[in-house]
């Protein structure tokens, strides 16, 4: 109901037919819609604009407009299309009009617009070079460096995000699915539907699910994309090659995707090979058994929680970017591929590098948000 108000509100105001109170109420829907706002620029510049059409074009989208008068005319009996054949683009709207005829008049503005839409693409020199409008998803949310989110999505599945991450989705109940896109990091706890799998998209891996937990890692200035499952199942598909078998994790087992393809992909389950020599590598290693998930390293960060296990300074000097907002250099190679474990809780920036001194020698100066770190 809604929707159907929406589009009468906008053709009322297309055509001059809106009160102030009508606008009124159409900026709080289009204030609530993304996706309505956009379609609104786009409709009332097509409505200005009168392309010049090739010959054919303009018979076949004059067709199609006929064809949608029909058929307007057999629900509004006392409705006029007088002229409409002869010039189908050109019309007078009476404001004192009975009510059910000012209907058909908004129904025919809308019909119109279609009508212009159409013809507008095809008469176009070269579909290819048309100006697209940008429509956003319905749902964006985005986190900050040295930030992290928590939300639940319309199907009540929670969905903690990471700093430096974004998550999109529309509204997927309404779409009958379950699709979101991540880029960045995040933990899902999904709700279980078996009639609407739900499916996370990455730049490189497709995890779809009936209802699990599981955390996806996947930024993409990274080199690889990590799928861990802490319970349920999940299941694996490669986008950059389509024809190999999906793969489908168990409880505490994670999945690395490298983004880039090897010249000698391998993986230590038996039961996943690759399909070609040059396929991308995946591999998928078994997690520490037995242990809180506040104390597994890939999902630690849900509870506040920076954990690292055995991880080259390199690597978790850009988890620290991340998680205080900070830009690090590491001057020495050695100190760069030096190995480390350990956590953070609530250590400030320098209390963590204080703390990491005590695991190796460097030595290290801060100036603003930018932290330089040389051999000591």
């Amino acid at each position: 109901m809604k929707e159907e108000k929406y589009w009468l509100l906008l053709s009322k105001k297309i055509t001059g037919e809106a009160t102030a109170e009508e606008l009124l109420q159409l900026e709080e829907f289009l204030h609530s819609n993304a996706e309505w706002q956009a379609n609104m620029e786009t409709l009332q510049e097509l409505w200005n604009s009168r392309p010049t059409a090739r010959p054919g074009t303009i018979q076949k989208s004059s067709d199609a407009y006929l064809a949608h008068i029909n058929r307007l005319k057999e629900k509004a009996l006392d409705f006029d299309i007088a002229g409409a054949e002869e010039t189908p683009v050109q019309y007078s709207f009476n404001p004192r009009k009975p009510l059910y005829k000012r209907l058909a008049v908004y129904a025919v503005a809308i019909t119109f617009i279609a009508a212009i839409s159409l013809l507008y693409w095809l008469s176009g020199p070269s579909h290819q070079n048309m100006p697209v409008a940008s429509v956003k998803p319905v749902n964006e949310v985005s986190v900050g460096q040295g930030s992290k989110s928590h939300i639940q999505l319309p199907d009540g599945s929670q969905v903690w995000i990471n700093s430096g991450s974004t998550l999109t989705y529309d509204n997927f109940l309404r779409a009958n699915n379950r699709e979101v896109q991540l880029n960045g990091e995040a933990y899902f706890d999904v709700v279980k539907d078996p009639e609407h799998p739900f499916i996370v998209h990455t730049s490189g891996i497709d995890i779809k699910v009936l209802g699990t937990a599981f955390n996806v890692k996947a930024y993409k200035t990274e080199s690889t994309i990590e799928a861990t499952l802490i319970h349920g199942s999940i299941e694996v598909i490669n986008k950059n090659r389509p024809g190999t078998p999906k793969i489908m994790l168990k409880p505490h087992e994670k999945l690395v995707y490298n983004k880039y393809p090897v010249a000698d992909p391998r993986d230590q389950r038996a039961d996943v090979k690759p399909a070609e020599p040059d396929a991308y590598s995946i591999t998928i290693k078994p997690l520490t058994k037995n242990i809180a998930d506040s104390d597994i390293v890939e999902t630690a960060w849900v509870y506040n929680k920076l954990s690292f296990e055995d991880e080259r300074f390199e690597d978790l000097a850009l988890k620290m970017e991340k998680w205080y907002n900070l830009k690090i250099s590491i001057e020495s190679e050695k100190l760069r591929n030096y190995k480390i474990s350990g956590s953070f809780v609530n250590e400030t920036p320098e209390e963590a590098l204080k703390e990491l001194q005590f695991l190796m020698p460097f030595s290290y100066s801060i100036r603003n948000n930018e932290v330089k770190i040389m051999r000591k």
